[in-house]
C-alpha cells in the first residue's frame, strides 16, 4: 500500500540485526532494486526516527498489562495511530508525522473535525485535529 502511493524506496536503511544481514534480506532487495543502507555498529542516532519511536512505544509497553498476542496486535495499531496522528513531535514544530509527511500546516489551516483520542486506559491521549 505504501509503495503504491509513494513508490519504491531507492534505499532501506536498518541497523547490524542477523535479520537485516542475512542473505536472503540482501537477496530480496537485490531483487527489488533497492540498496541496503546499514548504521555504524553502536550507532542508535544514525536510525533516531526508528529509535524514537521504539523508545516512546517501549517506555508506553512498560506501563500497561498485556493479556493476549492478539490485544497486543490491536495495541499497536492504535499505538501507530496515536504516534503518527495524534501526538504533536517537538521535533516537527509541533506537528505529527502525519502532517508533516502531507505537507498540512496545522498552524495556518483550521480544523476540520478535532476528536479527543484516547487508547491503553488512558495511556495514549491527544486531540486527533482532522484537516
Amino acid at each position: 500500500m505504501v509503495i503504491e502511493k509513494y513508490g519504491k524506496p531507492t534505499f532501506l536503511r536498518t541497523d547490524n540485526e542477523a535479520i537485516f544481514t542475512s542473505r536472503l534480506f540482501r537477496f530480496g532487495l537485490g531483487l527489488l532494486g533497492i540498496r541496503h543502507q546499514r548504521t555504524d555498529k553502536g550507532c542508535p542516532w544514525m536510525n533516531g526516527r526508528i529509535e524514537r519511536l521504539f523508545g516512546t512505544l517501549k517506555g508506553k509497553l512498560r506501563l500497561w498489562e498485556i493479556d493476549s498476542l492478539t490485544q497486543l496486535n490491536g495495541a499497536l495499531v492504535q499505538f501507530r495511530f496515536w504516534y503518527n496522528h495524534v501526538r504533536p513531535h517537538q521535533n516537527l514544530d509541533g506537528q505529527t508525522p502525519a502532517e508533516t509527511w502531507s505537507g498540512e500546516d496545522i498552524y495556518t489551516k483550521q480544523s476540520n473535525n478535532e476528536a479527543w483520542f484516547e487508547a491503553w486506559d488512558g495511556l495514549l491521549t491527544g486531540y486527533y485535529l482532522r484537516l
